[in-house]
Order: structure tokens, then C-alpha cells, then sequence
């Protein structure tokens, strides 16, 4: 019976298929055409001009030499905007009649370009630009990213953004139908191998020559509860005391100066950076799969370790990966070859999770060079994280499968014991 219904299905899949493919071909005119009728099986609208003359005007893409054409008339006249596709350009509210008479006469033959005048003047449209940048049209809307363009075909301001329609709905109401609200990832031009100040977590570390050019991955930035300065965290067994700290460029040299060490605790295996500056650390942290990426989270907030949660890392060597689940929260260890430990519980296990059934075990693990990296869980618009811990490393245990493989367990230090055993509370951007 399963392979009678598997053909069944096959057989309507490919009926579906035959008749979508059999079907006449409509082509219907562009949306910004003005004919009102369209030849099925041609790529031409015809439309009729102010003064009575018909034209025959080609809806395929303009060529290189129209696309040239059409940039001089813009920077040449009053305009606006050229649409994207060339179908539109936009002067400013208040052209003459005479000015567009001019743009229409200019316009390469067979583009069917239309010449539309805005609803904005030039001054009108940059100050809403300015409004939406400025972000003071709600309390809040500093804590998200923002930016604006201009639609020529639309006559919108475009807004993209990853606030929530709670935040944006008070600039939508301010400007009905001018503003056109997108939800965006929107990213710096940095990345954790080119960082700068403000310092970001999981930006990538190295140590000066005395520390043996260690690398290992900034955490997250905490502020002192008794001096409110800012400092931003790693690993305890990354860097000796009063270490300067370097962001690692991809060549493993020194790039710009992250911090010194000035406070460790191996008892946690965590240190703090500073820099002298409430500006150097900000409360975001790199996301992103490669090397090149520049996408980042926002600090949120800090979330306890709890079992079976699945927790997302981002190393500065095996870059962000997730789906990870906590399987201990009550972790102890001390590594061999020195004093760097995790004591009192004060650690947990998470496992590398995977898609593979049923022993879930094919997800990514942590490399060296991944220690002090933030663990955190995501908001479901994967831009605010909330902090979860600092990576501390891996461990190595036999399979439970008679396999005589090895199971790695990654390591991590619980963010509220950091900040209860450091006197820090972690900087968020809410």
C-alpha cells in the first residue's frame, strides 16, 4: 500500500507539472506601465502620451547605454530617484510641467521609463531620513539598528530595522504612507579579526610577546559594582596578570589594543580586560559562521544554565555554531599543567547536539583559541543574545556505544557565578 500511494502521488505531481508547463503564457504589463492592455506573447506595452502620440515601448531590462543615459538625466535634473529597474524616475514635488517635459524628452528610446513627480520635495524627504536615523521617535528605538533608503518606484522612504512592530508603530503613524517598515539584519563594517573600539565579545584575542601570543576570543563587557568601570571578559588561563591583549588580525599578528589584564580569578578560570575607558567595550557580541562575517547580537540580558537548553558559542576559531545542549550545571574541573580550575559547581557541560538520529552528535565543537568565547541563546529574530556563560574548553570521554571512540564535552563557566564571584554585573544594551 505505501507504494501504491507513493505513485499515486508521483503521478499528480507530474500531472501538476505537465499542465503548469502546457499552459498558455500570459505576459502581463509592468505595474508602472500605463497601457491597460498587453500582447500575450510579446514583451511590449503600448501607451499613449499627454499629447495623443503612441508609442511602442519595450518592458526588457534597459541596456548598459540606456542605464548611462538614464544616470545623466538624474544628476542632470531635479530627481529624486531612479528606480532600480529603470521603470520610474522621480523628480521632486513642485516640478514644472516644463522640467518634466524636459526629463520625457530625454529618456532613451525603448525603455518605457515613466517620468512621476513625488509627493516629497527634496528638503521634506531628507528630514524624514534624518527623523528615522536620530531614533528619538520612541524610547527605544535607540536600542535597535536602523536605516533608510528612498524607493523611487513606491515613493517610500524605506526603513529597515530589527525593532518590533511595538517600537516602529509610533514612526508608521507619524508619517502614514510615507515610511515603508522592513525587518532587517542590519551589520557593522567590522569584523572579530578587524575590531576597534568599542570591543565587542567574541572578537579575536592575542597577547603580547611575554605572554607567548596566546590566542583565545573576548567574552562579553561587565561593569564594576563599585567603580562602574567597564571591562570585558575571557578566559582565566588565556593571559598572565597585566597582560596587554591585542585583537588578532587573520594572519595571527597584533592588531588594535584591546586591554590589559587586570583581574583573574582561577578558581573560575575568568578574567577581566581593561582599557581606562567606559568606551572601549560595547554590549554586542560577533556572530556569523567565517572569518569574514560581520554579524553581531545584541546584549540583552543573562539567562542561568539549565538542562537540556540549547546554547549557541561564538569562537574566534570555530566561529558561531548552535544547537548545543546543556547536559550538566553543576560542572567542577581543575586542567592539568597548571592552577586554572572551576570549582564549586560553578561550571557546566554542553554537548555538540546534531542533527544525525538518534545519537544527535554530529554539530560542531569548539578549537583552541575558542576559550572565553560568550555562550549565549538567541531571541527568535537572532539579534539579542542573552549571556549564558564563558567557554573554558573541552573534554574527552569514552562512548557510551562500546565504539572505543571518544565523546568531547565542551565546558562552560556560569555567567551568574561570574559576576557573584567578580563583583560585576554584565552591560546590556536594553
Amino acid at each position: 500500500m505505501r507504494s501504491a500511494r507513493k505513485s499515486e502521488r508521483l503521478v499528480l505531481a507530474l500531472v501538476g507539472t505537465l499542465a503548469a508547463v502546457t499552459a498558455p503564457l500570459t505576459v502581463s504589463a509592468p505595474a508602472w506601465a500605463s497601457s491597460t492592455t498587453a500582447a500575450a506573447t510579446t514583451a511590449t506595452t503600448t501607451t499613449t502620451t499627454t499629447t495623443g502620440t503612441t508609442n511602442t515601448l519595450s518592458t526588457a531590462a534597459p541596456s548598459q547605454a540606456q542605464w548611462n543615459t538614464l544616470d545623466k538625466i538624474a544628476t542632470s535634473h531635479s530627481v529624486l530617484g531612479l528606480a532600480d529597474t529603470g521603470s520610474v524616475v522621480r523628480l521632486a514635488a513642485g516640478t514644472s510641467a516644463a522640467e518634466q517635459a524636459k526629463v520625457r524628452a530625454q529618456l532613451p528610446t525603448g525603455t518605457g521609463t515613466a517620468v512621476r513627480t513625488s509627493k516629497f520635495s527634496a528638503g521634506e524627504l531628507s528630514k524624514i531620513q534624518k527623523t528615522v536615523t536620530a531614533r528619538d521617535w520612541n524610547s527605544d528605538a535607540d536600542k535597535y539598528g536602523v536605516a533608510t533608503s528612498y524607493d523611487p518606484a513606491t515613493d517610500k522612504v524605506t526603513v529597515y530595522t530589527n525593532a518590533p512592530s511595538s517600537v516602529t508603530k509610533s514612526l508608521t503613524k507619524a508619517y502614514p504612507g510615507a515610511v515603508d517598515v522592513q525587518q532587517s539584519r542590519l551589520e557593522a563594517q567590522n569584523s572579530r579579526f578587524a575590531d576597534a573600539q568599542p570591543f565587542w565579545g567574541g572578537t579575536a584575542l592575542i597577547g603580547s610577546e611575554s605572554s607567548g601570543k596566546y590566542k583565545c576570543t573576548a567574552g562579553f563587557t561587565v561593569e564594576s559594582r563599585a567603580t562602574g568601570a567597564e571591562y570585558m571578559t575571557t578566559a582565566g588561563h588565556c593571559y598572565n596578570n597585566l597582560t596587554h591583549v591585542y585583537n588578532r588580525r587573520t594572519n595571527d599578528t597584533d592588531g588594535n589594543w584591546v586591554g590589559q589584564v587586570t583581574r583573574r580569578n582561577q578558581n573560575i578560570d575568568t578574567e577581566l580586560m581593561y582599557a581606562q575607558s567606559n568606551s572601549a567595550y560595547a554590549p554586542y557580541i560577533f556572530t556569523g559562521g567565517n572569518a569574514s562575517s560581520e554579524s553581531n547580537d545584541w546584549v540583552y540580558g543573562t539567562e542561568a544554565p539549565a538542562l537540556n537548553t540549547k546554547v549557541c558559542v561564538s569562537g574566534s576559531v570555530s566561529f558561531d555554531h548552535c544547537g548545543h545542549p546543556i547536559v550538566d550545571t553543576s560542572f567542577s574541573i581543575c586542567y592539568s599543567g597548571g592552577i586554572n580550575c572551576i570549582k564549586d559547581g560553578k561550571g557546566f557541560l554542553y554537548e555538540r547536539g546534531g542533527t544525525n538520529w538518534p545519537a544527535y552528535d554530529n554539530g560542531e565543537i569548539t578549537q583552541g583559541g575558542d576559550s572565553g568565547a560568550p555562550i549565549f541563546v538567541e531571541d527568535h529574530t537572532q539579534s539579542a543574545a542573552w549571556i549564558v556563560g564563558s567557554h573554558s574548553g573541552l573534554i574527552w570521554t569514552a562512548g557510551g556505544n562500546n565504539c572505543g571512540c571518544t565523546k568531547p564535552q565542551m565546558v562552560g563557566v556560569n555567567v551568574q557565578k561570574i559576576v557573584g564571584d567578580m563583583g560585576v554585573d554584565v552591560v546590556t544594551k536594553n
